[in-house]
């Protein structure tokens, strides 16, 4: 390949070959820690023994075979090749670790807290948690993930605290994993979730290095894909979907009001439009008389009826969210605002669509970007809950809310209940759910995570 660089070194008569990929390693570090001591050494003892000795790198290693030779080369580390019978190579650890700033992700923004990302580079982001979590029982595994790409991918967890179940369940999971070339996290999150297609994500993700450590501390492990901004933590459990960082430096009687809020605002995107077809399309006559009247004279004239219209609408305003993701970040924006306004107000006088069905379906749409990890997964449930509604009626939607609910607590990550901490029930686990205590009232681990009881802080004196 047009990038990989050998170099031959003259060093009194014994040949020596450094071998490196172009801008993936450091010409500066080759020169300072490998071409300038092994110069310095020939000139003051005239011969060159062991080089490895010599190179003034923090990270020498030698190895035995072409193999593991390639493996360090690919890996970033360039190979001393030189006529030895005890070694095949010395590999010194020169990566260029040039790479994009830990700035503040855009998907996880807070007022207050750390404005601090994770990046491109595997070893930037172990770095990260490191420096947050300094405890020796923190544990780092590497493994090699792709056929062909060969990506670093880092297990990290704290011994002692996570479940040696869970982490040996994530080595199973990894290790069975085949496929050429990883590009993303992503990839891994889709292979080591539980189920075949899951709708709902059993594996939690984030830019975030605070929100992680904070995981990693309530005993899940966290998955760094080198490559990847994006770290992936198990289990993962669907209230921590409610769960924002910025909760914990609040106010507990706030941020308490906050959860349910969100709470309230989900199941307001899921079930409003589809108990509003229900009533109106099989139940006209269990509505308020007024909203009833209301309707009826906004939707006189109509093409379609309330089931067909509220589709169509949500359909329509997909489409034009997924236009704004997909434009330049510059006008996104500005073409999702504006076409939904053009489209909803023209809908309107040209006799297509109703008011009041458009406030159902906006006040819905809105509520679901209110829980961002469980945004795509809503929209498909909402769609089922319509459809059997507008065909059942009443019958139809108490039905997919109760096969919802047992589908979801039949559910697990890992091993570990999905509904926790309903089902099972736990005092404990409630304290951070649905509503926030205080911090130091968290006194224990979550016990359905670590399966062992361990006290992480203590509570606070009533007088300070």
């Amino acid at each position: 390949m047009d990038d990989l660089i050998v170099r031959e070194v003259d060093l009194g008569g014994k040949m020596i070959a450094i071998i490196y990929i172009s801008n993936f390693c450091s010409k500066d570090m080759i020169s300072r820690q490998i071409l300038f001591p092994l110069r310095e050494a020939l000139n003051a003892a005239g011969e060159v023994e062991k080089t490895e000795s010599i190179i003034t790198s923090a990270a020498v290693n030698t190895v035995s075979s072409a193999q593991e030779a390639e493996e360090m080369l690919l890996s970033g580390s360039a190979v001393v090749i030189e006529d030895r019978p005890d070694i095949f190579a010395v590999t010194v650890a020169v990566k260029n670790e040039e790479g994009r700033t830990g700035n503040e992700p855009e998907t996880e923004n807070v007022i207050r807290g750390p404005h601090e990302g994770f990046t491109e580079s595997g070893e930037a982001n172990a770095m990260l948690l490191r420096r947050r979590i300094r405890s020796t029982g923190l544990k780092k595994e590497v493994f090699k993930i792709g056929d062909r790409s060969r990506t670093d991918v880092a297990l990290m967890y704290i011994e002692g605290i996570a479940d040696e179940k869970v982490i040996d369940e994530v080595r199973r999971r990894l290790y069975a994993i085949r496929i050429d070339g990883v590009a993303d996290s992503g990839i891994i999150e889709t292979y080591i979730q539980d189920g075949i297609r899951p709708m709902y994500p059993t594996v939690g993700n984030s830019e975030r290095p605070d929100k992680v450590a904070a995981k990693i501390l309530e005993g899940r492990a966290a998955i760094i894909v080198d490559g990847s901004p994006v770290v992936l933590t198990v289990p993962y459990l669907f209230c921590e979907g409610f769960q924002v960082a910025e909760d914990y430096s609040k106010s507990t009687w706030y941020a308490g009001f906050i959860r349910l809020l969100r709470l309230f605002s989900y199941f307001l995107a899921l079930y409003l439009p589809a108990i509003f077809v229900a009533l109106e399309v099989k139940h006209h006559e269990l509505m308020a008389p007024q909203i009833a009247d209301a309707v009826d004279k906004a939707r006189e004239n109509l093409p379609f009826s309330v089931f067909w219209e509220v589709i169509v609408i949500f359909l329509i305003f997909e489409i034009v969210r997924e236009v704004g993701l997909r434009m330049p970040k510059a006008v996104g924006s500005a073409v999702g605002l504006v076409g939904s306004l053009i489209l909803g107000d023209s809908a309107i006088e040209a006799g297509v669509a109703s008011a009041p069905v458009l406030i159902v379906v906006a006040l819905a749409a809105v509520c679901n970007f209110i829980v961002p990890p469980y945004m795509h997964p809503n929209i498909l449930y909402r769609f089922i809950m319509i459809i059997v509604s507008g065909t059942f009626g009443l019958f139809g939607f108490f039905a997919g809310v109760f096969i919802g609910f047992a589908v979801m607590a039949s559910k697990s990550s890992f091993g570990v209940p999905y509904f926790y901490p309903f089902a099972p029930i736990s005092v404990e686990g409630m304290k951070d759910f649905p509503i926030m205590t205080p911090i130091w009232e968290m006194t224990k681990v979550p016990r359905a995570i670590v399966s062992k009881d361990i006290t992480r802080a203590k509570r606070k004196e009533e007088k300070q």
